[in-house]
């Protein structure tokens, strides 16, 4: 079995483990079922914010723990063995992967394919494409920005009166966008999706700026994958790089864009592309089992040391659930005991 068998294996699984979350999440919500713990990795924005609480005031989020693990889970993971996250794990990017695999298959498509490579062999394109990759960096400047703005000894109150109902605003939102209640933003997604059709993972490439955040980490990653110019006949088998990537022009690929997806070691006939560990190579079927262990291991250990599971009571969750506009009756029946 190759790289991307695995690799869209673990994907799958991954995205599975969400829809299996998503439908708890919904079980929680209308009938007062236990919450996922794990889905406040939906809240990545939270996780960097109760890590900078963390560092900055000494607090820890007891309403959301579970999304500075994951996050910081993450971290770890980019800085061991680079930004596979993104490839393996993100189910955004599993998404947006099942989206081009499905115009893959379209015949229309192929045409728009031939006139991309036509407007990349442009001698301008680059100047178009590298402005729009630093789109995702301004956005994750513009969130650091504004959390670096609260004092350090106003974070756990702004915590608490903001974070605390941040995965039932989040659910509710999607809720509502579904029931058509908000007409700009499904009009902004649409054109994502549209555009994650035409260029496959515009989101990643463009727009995500937890991408940026990894993409950071991923600059002082243990793990590199290397060219070498001796076995490298320049086929440029290597160029259907998923983020847009061009294998062949560079000798070490550690950047903020790759995504360790590993397409392009298993394309090169010539065993030109090196996956290595501090310098040590690594088999390509090996680095799934790495990284899932490594990421797994870091949220076993939050979860031992008990950062994991929310402080929260079932009767403030009923609170703040019907404070969100649910109206359930399980919840009113238990703030009414």
């Amino acid at each position: 079995m190759n790289i991307r068998k695995i690799r869209w294996l673990v994907q799958t699984a991954f995205f599975l483990l969400v829809a299996y979350g998503i439908f708890e999440y919904a079980q929680f919500v209308y009938y007062g079922a236990q919450r996922p713990d794990f889905m406040d990795g939906f809240c990545p924005i939270s996780g960097v914010y109760d890590i900078i609480m963390k560092v900055r005031s000494g607090v820890t989020d007891p309403f959301h723990p579970a999304a500075m693990a994951i996050m910081v889970s993450a971290i770890l993971t980019t800085l061991i063995f680079g930004k596979g996250f993104c490839s393996f794990i993100c189910p955004v990017g599993t998404l947006q992967d099942y989206i081009t695999f499905v115009r893959s298959k379209i015949s229309f498509f192929k045409k728009i394919d031939k006139f991309g490579e036509k407007i990349k062999s442009w001698k301008f394109y680059n100047f178009m494409d590298y402005p729009l990759r630093s789109i995702k960096f301004v956005l994750l400047a513009w969130i650091l920005y504004i959390i670096f703005q609260i004092p350090a000894q106003m974070m756990a109150i702004m915590n608490q009166n903001i974070n605390a109902a941040a995965d039932i605003e989040l659910f509710k939102f999607w809720i509502e966008l579904f029931k058509g209640n908000k007409p700009m933003v499904a009009a902004i997604l649409l054109a994502i999706v549209v555009s994650s059709i035409v260029i496959p993972r515009f989101w990643c490439k463009y727009l995500c700026p937890l991408g940026a955040f990894y993409g950071i980490f991923n600059l002082f990653s243990f793990t590199h994958l290397r060219r070498c110019p001796e076995k490298c006949n320049d086929c440029k088998l290597c160029s259907k790089c998923i983020i847009g990537l061009k294998p062949y022009k560079s000798v070490e690929f550690n950047n903020t864009e790759c995504t360790m997806c590993l397409d392009c070691r298993s394309a090169c006939n010539k065993d030109a592309v090196r996956l290595q560990i501090l310098g040590r190579e690594i088999p390509s079927l090996l680095y799934p089992a790495l990284l899932i262990g490594a990421f797994m291991g870091v949220i076993f250990l939050f979860i031992h040391f008990g950062v994991w599971h929310s402080q929260l009571s079932q009767r403030d969750e009923a609170y703040l659930i019907l404070k969100q506009g649910f109206d359930v009756k399980w919840a009113k029946d238990l703030l009414m005991k």
